[in-house]
């Protein structure tokens, strides 16, 4: 049977396409809504601002972080800042060349000193060549004292005992002075020293310094007054008293071996000045006075003994002040008074006027005289811890009235930062003082 075509039935050829699922009875849009809804997502959108508050913004963050910083960079410069006071003191430059004279006590405008006292043992091995027996006075000094107004003369050979009854005579005669008033009425005792030598040789007369001594003549002859009112001390060790036999020794190497040994013992003792001395004195070497004393061999081996040797030895100390402002006194024309310390002693070269002053015992000299050469830089005190506590918070221009009332100080230079602030730091301790020292013009 033929088919019949309607004309609805013929349609152009085009290629096969697949056909989408259909929806399901949960979708909620057909596919060409969720199409229609995908290109819209992807059109730009415009969105409209209000350029008024975003500039307003941008200019309170600006403002905030400029004050941020600002206030830091003040902060920190107040926490980081400082004050410094920078002195320029009186200073002078004399050229020195003179003889002066120093007294070891006290007096009006002259110059004084202490004296330390050093001493060590040294001993060597040389060779002996026998024994000999030797008889040894011990020798020393004492310083006679009298309680009682009045004076008394002593003969020579007078007497005088020690501890343990030890007896030593006075070498020449001497005059003892009696005691008078002071300025205040009080009674000072007068004083002498003499020279003496034990009754008997022996070591036991060596006695330490210190020990007292009384004259037995007064008492034995009923003189109970004297006897109580006279009395004296060693102001130094008594050596030399020996009794019994020595190794002899060949003259010239024993002079060999205690040279070295005195040397030895010097360079030690010159050694321990400075780190020993107080530490406002100063000391010229040059002007300590050495003695020696050579203490008994004793046997070191078949034929070998130990030579021993005793140094002491002695140097005035002067106050560094007193020091400088002696000199000051005597060499700057312009010097009005005030404490004045050298800056550098080893400027200046001391050297005694008498050549015997550097081996005697100058604890017993009533002064020393001695030249001073040199050119010492002279530099005027002034009391760094009370300027610092009379500025403590006052305005800056204080310092001008500070000068004046510091004469030591010839001018100031004041740096305090931050550069805005005009005060003087509240606390003394934040005040840091500088010195430094200008030409003079």
């Amino acid at each position: 049977m033929t088919k019949k075509w309607n004309l609805q039935d013929i349609r152009p050829a085009e290629p096969r396409k697949s056909r989408a699922p259909r929806p399901t009875s949960t979708s909620p849009e057909p596919a060409p809504v969720r199409q229609a809804i995908t290109e819209r997502e992807h059109i730009p959108s415009i969105v409209i601002q209000d350029g008024t508050n975003k500039e307003s913004r941008r200019l309170i963050v600006s403002v905030f972080l400029f004050i941020v910083i600002v206030g830091g960079a003040v902060g920190l410069s107040a926490l980081m800042g400082k004050t410094e006071l920078t002195i320029n003191p009186e200073h002078r430059t004399p050229n020195i060349s003179a003889e002066f004279v120093a007294y070891p006590n006290k007096r009006d405008a002259a110059l004084s000193y202490e004296v330390m006292t050093l001493e060590t043992t040294g001993e060597a091995q040389v060779k002996a060549t026998g024994q000999i027996q030797v008889e040894k006075q011990t020798t020393g000094k004492i310083e006679i004292i009298k309680t009682t107004p009045g004076t008394e003369r002593l003969i020579k050979n007078t007497r005088f005992r020690g501890p343990g009854g030890l007896i030593f005579r006075i070498q020449e005669s001497v005059v003892v002075p009696g005691a008078v008033k002071d300025g205040e009425g009080a009674s000072v005792p007068g004083t002498i020293q003499a020279e003496v030598f034990a009754d008997e040789p022996g070591e036991e007369y060596n006695l330490p310094a210190g020990s007292a001594f009384t004259i037995p003549g007064f008492e034995e002859n009923g003189f109970t007054e004297l006897y109580k009112s006279i009395t004296a001390r060693n102001p130094e060790s008594f050596t030399g008293g020996y009794s019994g036999p020595q190794f002899k020794i060949d003259e010239s190497e024993l002079s060999t071996a205690r040279q070295a040994l005195q040397i030895q013992l010097r360079d030690n003792l010159l050694m321990r000045i400075d780190s020993e001395k107080p530490a406002d004195f100063i000391a010229f070497k040059d002007s300590v006075a050495i003695t020696y004393n050579q203490l008994p061999a004793v046997e070191y081996g078949q034929d070998l003994v130990t030579i021993k040797e005793q140094s002491v030895l002695q140097v005035p100390l002067f106050q560094v002040t007193e020091f400088g402002s002696f000199l000051a006194k005597e060499t700057v024309p312009t010097y009005e008074g005030g404490p004045v310390r050298v800056d550098d002693t080893t400027a200046l070269t001391f050297q005694y006027t008498s050549p015997t002053t550097s081996s005697s015992i100058i604890a017993n000299e009533p002064s020393l005289t001695f030249k001073l050469t040199g050119k010492p830089l002279l530099i005027w005190e002034y009391d760094a811890k009370k300027l610092a506590n009379d500025l403590a918070g006052l305005p800056k221009t204080a310092i001008n009235n500070a000068i004046t009332a510091y004469p030591g100080i010839s001018s100031a230079i004041v740096h305090i930062t931050p550069f805005w602030k005009r005060t003087f730091a509240e606390d003394p301790e934040e005040i840091i003082i500088i010195e430094e020292l200008k030409d003079i013009e």
